[in-house]
């Protein structure tokens, strides 16, 4: 190789190092909502159901690397542009609320200090489907772990169809929501939504509503975003450790 060849490849190398360290600084900053549903401690046995070492593996990224864990009120005062949250924000979220949620990742959470947010299916408050957290495991959170919130993700409506329900319908299912938790807070089933249900969200004064999936999945957000449609990362089986970190960094 000659000399000029090797002194091109080098140039190339070290433009493209200062281009990806200046990224976070040049465009605008968003901040990304990772979302977790299903845990276990051997392999997985679905795309919604992650290995709890490679959650583990990522809070410690997060630790690690100093960031900040929003709470859902930090969101809200970002989205009304009254504050602003540090480069290294990050808001946590698990949805349904799986059992595992409960017994696998919220003591990980606590070990390391950090805020998170359960999207909760009110209607399994009764304690019947074993697979999901109870009014027992609600009233535990309550006492033991400060800084978990829980939030919607509707009472008796996560169905895949639950987008095309009516204003009147979905009233009903946020009342009965409001008996298992007072929130103002609220996650799509499965990320689909309509023109009705954010018309139902801002009837029932919810200030905040999160995406899932589809266009949104890869996507960060700012301030400038529609704060009834808060784009998700999907931390599935599938997003290995590399994009994770990759997507930590990149300011979009």
């Amino acid at each position: 190789m000659n000399k000029k060849l090797l002194l091109k490849i080098i140039i190339t190398i070290v433009v493209i190092a200062l281009i990806i360290i200046l990224l976070p600084f040049v465009f605008p900053r968003k901040y990304a909502v990772l979302t977790y549903h299903d845990f276990t401690t051997g392999k997985p046995e679905n795309s919604m159901q992650k290995n709890i070492d490679d959650f583990k593996k990522e809070m410690k990224y997060l630790k690690k690397h100093n960031y900040k864990t929003l709470t859902l009120s930090d969101v809200e005062c970002y989205m009304n542009k009254k504050c602003k949250l540090p480069r290294k924000s990050v808001l946590i979220t698990f949805d349904d609320g799986w059992k595992s949620e409960y017994e696998l990742a919220l003591p990980i959470l606590k070990e390391y200090g950090f805020n998170a947010v359960i999207f909760y299916i009110g209607d399994n408050i009764d304690g019947d489907n074993t697979n999901f957290m109870s009014k027992d495991e609600l009233f535990e959170i309550n006492n033991n772990y400060p800084n978990i919130e829980i939030a919607s993700h509707t009472f008796n409506n996560h169905k895949d169809d639950a987008y095309t329900k009516t204003v009147d319908e979905l009233n009903q299912d946020f009342k009965s929501m409001k008996n298992i938790v007072d929130t103002k807070y609220f996650a799509y089933p499965y990320g689909l939504y309509s023109e009705s249900y954010i018309k139902a969200l801002k009837k029932n004064k919810y200030s905040l509503a999160f995406t899932f999936g589809g266009d949104a999945k890869h996507k960060k957000f700012n301030n400038n975003d529609n704060r009834y449609l808060i784009p998700r990362l999907n931390l599935s089986t599938d997003y290995p450790y590399w994009k994770f970190v990759l997507r930590m960094y990149l300011p979009f």
